[in-house]
């Protein structure tokens, strides 16, 4: 009875224990399980917060970048039209200008053409006239005791037969001739009365050179 109370105790300690253990132990593990559960709902909410604002700031950060985009491209596109409608205008400007030199060229060559016209058919109509008047006077009656003049002795041609009498002579009009034969020697103006009677045949060209050799005489 002695020796076998002590064992009983020792084996009521044990069981005692064993039973402590196991109550901590189930204790322990369903704190555990709590906590790993609490754990695990706060792990997936934090993942759920965390992808809502990822996702909130992935979509902020590509409609700014969208519109960053959108943004350059109006810039692109102002520039581009700025540049254009500056280019049009300026070739237009241009256009313009070489238009109004072009229609002032024109009309300016216009109104020289209707001016040479109407200069050559007044002198024409001089020449006529005068022709007229000279053989009237040649058809007329010679008054009494009038001396015949005789005319002047031709003087020999400086130039040769055919020769033109004077540098660009066919390029020059009757009246720069007649002007220029004022000025002429005696030689030179013979040279052009023939040149003109073999040639040209102009009528105040003629009488000019005429004139001018009876003056040297």
């Amino acid at each position: 009875m002695i020796h076998n109370n002590p064992l009983r105790r020792s084996g009521t300690r044990l069981q005692k224990q064993g039973t402590l253990w196991f109550q901590q132990t189930r204790t322990a593990g369903g704190t555990f399980f709590e906590e790993a559960q609490d754990a695990s709902v706060a792990f997936a909410r934090d993942m759920r917060a965390a992808s809502t604002k990822l996702a909130g700031t992935a979509s902020r950060s590509a409609a700014g970048f969208q519109k960053a985009l959108r943004k350059e491209a109006f810039d692109w596109q102002a520039l581009v039209l700025k540049t254009r409608d500056a280019y049009v205008a300026e070739f237009e400007q241009r256009l313009e200008l070489v238009e109004s030199q072009a229609l002032s060229a024109r009309e300016a060559l216009k109104l020289g053409t209707v001016e040479t016209t109407v200069l050559q058919s007044t002198h024409d109509l001089l020449e006529g006239a005068q022709r007229r008047v000279d053989e009237r006077l040649d058809r007329g009656p010679k008054p009494a005791g009038r001396k015949t003049i005789s005319k002047p002795k031709a003087a020999r041609p400086t130039t040769k037969k055919g020769q033109s009498p004077l540098r660009n002579y066919d390029q020059l009009t009757a009246k720069d001739v007649v002007s220029r034969v004022q000025r002429l020697s005696a030689p030179q103006t013979t040279a052009v009365l023939d040149y003109e009677r073999a040639r040209k045949k102009r009528a105040t060209v003629i009488r000019a050179a005429e004139h001018r050799l009876a003056a040297a005489s």
